[in-house]
């Protein structure tokens, strides 16, 4: 139906191609209209709105003509979304136009002496009558006004397609504004030229200003040439530089617009519709027999589009009207049925649907569907009528399920024999083995020919009719779901959609294109093949257990066993991996047991050939730590530190080990050394070091050749695509796609989830809370990291001074008491070398204290995975250097030392605000009395060797009231005093008790022979 309050424009040939941005959407779109896709067109001004039949979608754009420079165009299509004008509603233009062109033909022309007359005045002349303009006030008194017009980089291009954009500003004073952002209610004070250009511009914009446009050459051509000379055109990418003029000319715009459109011509591009519209029809049915015999099927050579109108003839007038049965006959076969039920009735060339009586809200969607599929209500029979066997056929198609499903209707007996030879299309998965991959083939029908499905499809039917009285329906949602599948599996956003689809499915694919079809396809089963590779992926109580070494297994929890099992059987399909269970969950342990599994498993080397070695790779600071835990739960592994000034030179110093630990740093600086050896398998721990993957620690570290490639990490990675992408260029190259450029925003959205679910496979990741049963209430763990060559030095050089100071106080003959109480002052400046020596020298760099480095990698596991940390110190100045470190990298902290007021308050603010991640808390103000149970991990900075001290501090976060599993993490400076006393704990804690409780060292009972062995 077409109706409006005010004529509608005329769609020439021309028009359109300036509308759509060139002559290629034009002719994609006489296509799509010569395909008959086009269902209906309905014009309410300013606003057209069109029904389109596209691949399986019915695309509704609407087309609103406020403006027609300024067109504005939404359809549920990826380029109406972005709001361009886009191939359904140029098509659906053209069919408007053939309409108007019908009905034309139908009426007699209106003689030129009734005519309406023609302006030939130019659009600066008509501009120039106006006293002002329309959409603002101006005045000698306002504030000046200035037009400031952006041009676009892709100029030459657009040009030549017959779309420029291009961004309009208003300099107001000394505000720079769009131009549709002028106030109305202000006065300014134009220009004469400028005063031409903004009239130009409402012109075109129906007595408004726009702030984009988008313009032809001719058309930018007229409205520079109003402001000629005149230093206000700029590149959109050069905002503070004007484009200079040279005489009458801009150099790199001017000669690629073409003349200037001066005239208003009714068959030129200009956008102001100056001419009368044609009469309008107010009904969409079939034109009388006159018009018909005059309508030939394929005649089109004929440029203009009214003619071309007429050489057409839709396929609805085709049908005979002996095709249809009357109405009463219908209304026969219906009868008994009963009034309660939806019951259908037809063949295929016509439906006829009677809705129950009463309760219409009930069936108010339906008869909404049907209005919008065409039908129409016989007042005489209450039925709903469609008449014509494409529109019956497709309406099928599209909703024959729904019906059945959703409404519940009853089909006549007639119309179940009329449609006995139809059927309804369903997707048809095939998967066969080859070699290790496996070829994929997805068709929407086994029994119909697929060029005879393409050709549906070009021609916008939703079924194949064999012309022999079989016909095959196209469910819409086969159709849609094998249109997802082709998109997902092919990787490709922007695919069309085909009737068939085949594709090799690689090993690394077979769990993510399982998951795909085993939503999509109710039944499909893959091959016993595919299955034995993917289902260990899918479901972890299928995985095999790893060859484990008794011992080892035997410390290992249910959960980190499934862990390790996960690793070994990635690692022997050729695929990576991330770890990336929770802080405290052993994910070192979990790594270590896997590296074990290799070197102990590889037993198919020939003579003469050795191991590879592995190599893990981690922060400087966990490097130390790496070591110590290999030679407590793997001891049987050699291993060695490639780290530091003593590091090997050579391969061949390395080849002979079973685990190389290295630190990115290290990684980088010896990129040529570990790039030329082969490795069974490379493990990058705390993976945020590699997730910007144009930095040289990923770059470095995804050069390596290995046969297994595994990341470790505590932070929940999929939520970042950019991250993942990074991590998986690592782990299997290529597996994950960038989306592309030209994508539109939804496109990039379906991209991005595409990826998310894909990379799901490859991530393990369980917390604590998943965990609980199998862990104790309270983890406890040591954190040993390596201090740095300058961080070395200075502990030396106290750690000397300290040594002759008490040799010399002992020569001096002082007393065994004085001796002692010197010794314990010295041995508290080695404790504050290990934590951190700003402490003692202010200007030693911040960036060389290993603890701090150590503190930061706990603090970003800690917030990524949403934890909250206490931190412990005996030093008030180290907190102090803590809270600085916090505020510049501007996270929130709670801080608590011995002059704190308010403690309760404070306390009580962290508990209740979550958003509080960190509380520094100085030993002797906040070890004891104090209920902290907001927090789930607890680290001591700075060991003060008091077991019963240590423990009471962790109790503030592990008490009743807490809900979760509390870490304790200890930080121990290597090869230092710390480590040392940490030796000694186990079996002389009463003597350390009284060693570092400084009110009592005057009466500890420490022999000087003890301190002596801790500085030895």
């Amino acid at each position: 139906m077409l109706s409006s309050d005010k004529p509608a424009p005329t769609f020439d040939r021309r028009f359109l191609i300036d509308l759509g941005g060139g002559g290629v959407l034009f002719r994609q779109a006489e296509q799509l209209f010569e395909a008959h896709a086009v269902e209906s067109a309905e014009w309410e001004s300013p606003v057209f709105f069109f029904f389109v039949y596209g691949c399986y979608v019915i695309y509704t754009p609407e087309l609103d003509l406020r403006s027609t420079v300024f067109a504005k165009n939404t359809c549920n299509c990826s380029a109406g979304r972005q709001g361009k004008v886009c191939v359904h509603a140029i098509a659906a233009a053209i069919h408007y136009e053939a309409l108007q062109a019908e009905a034309k033909f139908a009426k007699p022309e209106a003689s030129p002496e009734t005519a309406p007359p023609k302006l030939d005045l130019p659009v600066e002349t008509v501009a120039a009558k106006r006293p002002g303009l329309r959409s603002i006030r101006t005045g000698d008194a306002g504030l000046a006004l200035r037009l400031l017009i952006f041009l676009p980089p892709n100029l030459e291009v657009a040009a030549a397609r017959g779309g420029i954009v291009v961004k309009l500003d208003a300099a107001a004073g000394r505000e720079i504004l769009p131009l549709n952002k002028l106030n109305p209610r202000q006065d300014y004070r134009v220009d004469p030229k400028y005063l031409a250009a903004l009239s130009l511009i409402e012109s075109w914009c129906g007595g408004k200003l726009a702030s984009i446009l988008q313009l032809t050459g001719g058309q930018l051509r007229r409205l520079l040439d109003t402001v000629q000379g005149e230093p206000i055109v700029y590149w959109v990418k050069k905002p503070n530089t004007p484009i200079d003029w040279v005489g009458q000319v801009l150099p790199g715009v001017t000669e690629f617009l073409g003349e200037a459109e001066t005239e208003v011509d009714p068959d030129a591009a200009d956008p102001v519709a100056l001419e009368a519209s044609p009469p309008q029809r107010t009904n969409a049915e079939s034109p009388p027999p006159s018009i018909r015999s005059n309508i030939s099927l394929r005649e089109r050579s004929k440029p203009n589009l009214r003619r071309m109108a007429e050489s057409r003839r839709p396929k609805l007038w085709e049908s005979r009207q002996e095709d249809f049965p009357a109405a009463s006959a219908v209304a026969d076969s219906m009868e008994g049925y009963g009034d309660r039920r939806v019951v259908v009735d037809g063949s295929t060339n016509y439906i006829a649907i009677r809705l129950p009586a009463g309760d219409a809200d009930a069936t108010q969607p339906l008869r909404t569907l049907l209005k919008r599929e065409g039908f129409l209500l016989e007042p005489g029979n209450r039925k709903w009528w469609l008449r014509e066997r494409h529109k019956t056929l497709n309406f099928l198609a599209a909703h024959w399920n729904a019906l059945r499903e959703t409404w519940q209707a009853e089909f006549t007996e007639n119309f179940q024999t009329k449609l006995a030879g139809v059927e309804i299309s369903a997707l048809q998965v095939e998967a066969k083995e080859a070699g290790d991959r496996f070829t994929l083939d997805i068709s929407l029908s086994k029994k119909t020919d697929e060029n005879a499905l393409r050709r549906a499809i070009a021609s916008g039917q939703h079924y194949v009719d064999s012309g022999e009285g079989s016909i095959t329906l196209l469910d819409r949602n086969s159709v849609e779901q094998l249109h997802e599948i082709e998109r997902a599996v092919s990787g490709q956003a922007d695919r069309p959609f085909t009737p068939t689809f085949s594709k090799r499915i690689d090993t690394q694919d077979l769990a993510d294109v399982e998951d795909l079809l085993d939503e999509l396809c109710a039944g499909w089963q893959p091959p016993q093949a595919w299955q034995s590779r993917s289902r260990a992926l899918k479901q972890v109580g299928a995985l095999e257990a790893a060859p484990v070494r008794p011992g080892f297994d035997a410390i290992l929890r249910t959960y980190q066993r499934i862990g390790v099992a996960w690793l070994w059987h990635l690692y022997r399909h050729q695929l990576g991996g991330i770890l990336a269970d929770e802080m405290g969950l052993g994910k070192t342990l979990q790594a270590l047991a896997l590296v074990e599994c290799i070197r102990s498993s590889d037993t198919k080397l020939s003579a003469g050939q050795s191991l590879k070695p592995a190599l893990v790779v981690c922060p400087a600071s966990l490097v130390e730590n790496w070591l110590r835990e290999c030679k407590r739960f793997t001891p049987g592994l050699q291993a060695i530190k490639h780290h530091g000034p003593g590091r090997a030179k050579e391969p061949v110093q390395l080849e002979a080990c079973d685990l190389v630990i290295t630190s990115y740093g290290t990684l980088r600086q010896d990129a040529e050394l570990l790039g030329t050896m082969d490795w069974c398998v490379v493990i990058g721990d705390e993976a945020q070091h590699i997730k910007n993957r144009r930095s040289q620690n990923a770059r470095t570290l995804t050069s390596l050749h290995a046969d297994g490639r595994f990341l470790l990490t505590g932070t929940p990675v999929e939520n970042s695509l950019d991250d993942l992408l990074s991590l998986f260029s690592f782990l299997m190259p290529g597996y994950l796609q960038k989306a592309g450029a030209k994508l539109s925003q939804d496109d990039k959205a379906w991209h991005s989830k595409r990826q998310t679910e894909r990379a799901a496979a490859y991530i393990l990741r369980r917390t604590k809370k998943e965990v609980a049963p199998e862990l104790p209430d309270k983890i406890e763990k040591t954190f040993f990291c390596e201090l740095g060559s300058k961080q070395q030095r200075f502990y030396q050089d106290t750690l000397e001074k300290t040594r002759r100071d008490i040799f010399n106080l002992e020569m001096s003959g002082a007393n065994t008491g004085r001796v002692q109480f010197a010794a314990f002052t010295e041995l508290l400046r080695l404790r504050q070398a290990c934590v951190d020596p700003r402490i003692l020298d202010a200007a030693f760099p911040e960036k060389d204290s290993a603890k701090l480095a150590a503190f930061d990698e706990v603090l970003d596991e800690c917030l990524d995975a949403g934890s909250r940390m206490l931190v412990f110190s005996s030093f008030v100045t180290a907190l102090q250097l803590l809270a600085e470190h916090l505020e510049q990298k501007g996270h929130k902290f709670a801080y608590l030392d011995g002059k704190t007021k308010n403690r309760l308050a404070i306390c009580d603010q962290f508990n209740q605000d979550e958003s509080i991640p960190v509380f520094l808390i100085s030993l002797k103000a906040g070890g004891t009395g104090l209920n902290l149970t907001g927090a789930d991990t607890v680290l001591h900075y700075d060991p003060w060797w008091n077991p019963a001290a240590e423990a009471q501090a962790t109790d503030r976060a592990h008490r009743i009231g807490q809900t979760k599993v509390v870490t304790s993490i200890k930080l121990i400076a290597a090869g230092t005093v710390e480590e040392k006393v940490l030796e000694l704990q186990a079996r002389k804690a009463e003597i350390l008790k009284e060693l570092f409780e400084e009110s009592e060292a005057a009466n500890a009972k420490v022999s000087l022979d003890d301190i002596k062995g801790l500085l030895a």
